[in-house]
């Protein structure tokens, strides 16, 4: 076995940890790990996304499992339909890319990128001014922008983590509510992504036959982060998910530059 189906293999693991643990915040590193991988193995980076997308749904379906009783379907619903139209748009990006594939994920990278860490430095300001007790209520327009967006990125790169994290987290659910919601939240959203990555190709590099040997990763993956989930107090949970979406932040920020200045310049 070569060592990129390692590291495959770890980024599969991770995929169930981040599911049943985080609630999909910490997510986002599991997408530039598999792209890395898959691109040291005959599959080629273009593979990932297809690879990744079912199981994603099979650690979404662990976390629904574990996690079904403590869900805010509310706030599923004032997602939901912009994030339909958002899944529509990113597929619509995909399938009109295929010549421009790299120049294409650079822009995602630094979107996201850039996103993750100006939410991140807005919310920590707003500690800093003593702000920290109040209750985010989102307004209509910020649950239609944040689904939209995160349907977008989570199409493109599979890439809404952090955008659903940092618009939960402020509201102030408990642990299990904020990685129930994002359970059901994600189970939706990646299936209705089944019929955009269908049409637009990303599945002819990764069939199913292939995907499916992966799938006992993302449950023993599922079960070590519900342990640790129940161990974390929800002070220390929130940290993480913040400390982790600023860091990855600045992480896909790096690639993005580096990607984009190859993509022009070939460098």
């Amino acid at each position: 076995m070569q060592s990129g189906w390692y590291l495959v293999c770890f980024a599969v693991f991770l995929i169930g940890v981040t599911k049943s643990g985080f609630g999909s915040g910490m997510g986002l590193i599991v997408v530039p790990i598999m792209a890395l991988a898959t691109a040291s193995t005959e599959l080629g980076a273009k593979a990932a996304l297809g690879l990744m997308l079912p199981l994603l749904i099979c650690g979404d379906l662990i976390a629904l499992y574990q996690q079904r009783k403590h869900a805010s379907l509310g706030l599923v619903k004032r997602l939901l339909p912009a994030t339909i139209v958002g899944v529509a748009i990113g597929g619509g990006c995909l399938y009109f890319a295929h010549s421009r594939r790299e120049f294409a994920e650079a822009l995602i990278n630094l979107d996201i990128g850039f996103e993750s860490v100006l939410l991140v430095g807005l919310h920590w300001y707003r500690q800093l001014q003593h702000e920290r007790d109040g209750v985010y209520i989102p307004k209509p327009w910020h649950n239609h922008f944040t689904g939209m967006f995160a349907g977008i990125s989570s199409t493109l790169a599979h890439g809404a983590g952090p955008i659903i994290a940092l618009y939960l987290l402020p509201q102030k659910p408990s642990r299990q509510t904020f990685v129930g919601t994002c359970a059901v939240y994600f189970f939706m959203l990646n299936t209705i992504k089944l019929s955009a990555y269908a049409w637009a190709g990303q599945f002819e590099a990764a069939p199913l036959t292939l995907t499916a040997r992966f799938v006992p990763l993302v449950f023993i993956g599922g079960m070590t982060g519900y342990l640790l989930n129940r161990r974390i107090s929800d002070k220390l949970f929130s940290n993480i998910v913040y400390v982790g979406t600023f860091v990855l932040g600045w992480y896909l920020l790096w690639i993005g530059v580096r990607d984009l200045r190859h993509a022009i310049y070939g460098t």
